[in-house]
C-alpha cells in the first residue's frame, strides 16, 4: 500500500513554519517603519485574523487548508490596508498633536479612516479581481490553483472589512501618543528618494524611454 501520513505531516509542518516565519517577518519591517509599539500591534493583530476569516472562506467553499492553499498566502500584501489607515490615523493625530478630547480624537480617526477607505476598498478589489481568471481554470490546473485563488480572496475580502473596522478602534483605544517626526529609517529613505526623484523628474525623456 501506499502510505501517504510521513508527506501529509511534512506538508503541515511546512505550511506552518512558512506561516510563523512569515507573520514575524511582516511584525519586524512594520516596527522599523512605523517606529510604534501599538501601531504595530494594531496592524499585526489583523494577520491572526484574517487567517481566521481565511479559514471560514475556505470551509465555506469546501476547500481543504494544505499546501496548495495556505502556501499561497502573503501577509504583506494582508496587512496592506490596515497598514495605509493606521500610517493615515497616526499622520492625521500627529497634525493636530496633543489636548484633544476623546470625541475629537474619535472624529478625527474616523475622518482619517474615510480619507483612505475608498482607494484602500480599490487597492484590495483589484487585487480580488486579477484572481477571477484562475476560477475559470478546468481538470488539474483547475485543482492545483484554484484553493490559492480562494485563499487570498478570502483573506484579503477578511482583512479588508478588519481594517476598516477593528483597526480604526484598535487605533482609538491604545494609539494615545504619536511621534510628530518621521523616525531615522523613514528619514533615511526619503533623503536618496529625493534625490533619485528630482533626477529622473529633471530626465523624463530618459526615464520614460528606460
Amino acid at each position: 500500500f501506499y502510505d501517504r501520513s510521513w508527506l501529509m505531516e511534512k506538508t503541515l509542518k511546512t505550511v506552518f513554519k512558512n506561516l510563523v516565519e512569515g507573520a514575524l517577518l511582516v511584525s519586524l519591517v512594520l516596527y522599523i517603519f512605523l517606529s510604534n509599539m501599538r501601531a504595530t500591534l494594531a496592524v499585526v493583530a489583523v494577520i491572526p485574523l484574517s487567517l481566521l476569516a481565511t479559514f471560514m472562506g475556505l470551509k465555506f467553499m469546501g476547500v481543504p487548508a494544505n499546501l496548495l492553499s495556505l502556501g499561497a498566502m502573503d501577509f504583506g500584501i494582508i496587512v496592506d490596508g490596515a497598514v495605509i489607515v493606521v500610517e493615515n490615523i497616526m499622520h492625521r493625530l500627529s497634525e493636530r498633536g496633543e489636548g484633544m478630547s476623546d470625541k475629537e480624537r474619535k472624529a478625527l480617526i474616523i475622518e482619517a479612516t474615510n480619507e483612505v477607505g475608498r482607494p484602500t476598498v480599490f487597492s484590495m478589489l483589484i487585487i480580488i479581481v486579477a484572481h477571477v481568471p484562475i476560477f475559470t481554470l478546468q481538470r488539474h490546473e483547475g485543482r492545483i490553483f484554484s484553493p490559492m485563488a480562494w485563499t487570498v480572496c478570502a483573506a484579503l475580502i477578511g482583512s479588508l472589512i478588519l481594517s476598516l473596522t477593528v483597526v480604526p478602534l484598535a487605533c482609538s483605544t491604545f494609539l494615545r501618543k504619536v511621534p510628530h517626526d518621521d523616525n531615522a529609517v523613514v528619514r533615511f529613505c526619503k533623503q536618496y528618494y529625493a534625490r533619485v526623484l528630482d533626477w529622473a523628474l529633471g530626465r523624463r525623456m530618459l526615464v520614460v524611454s528606460l
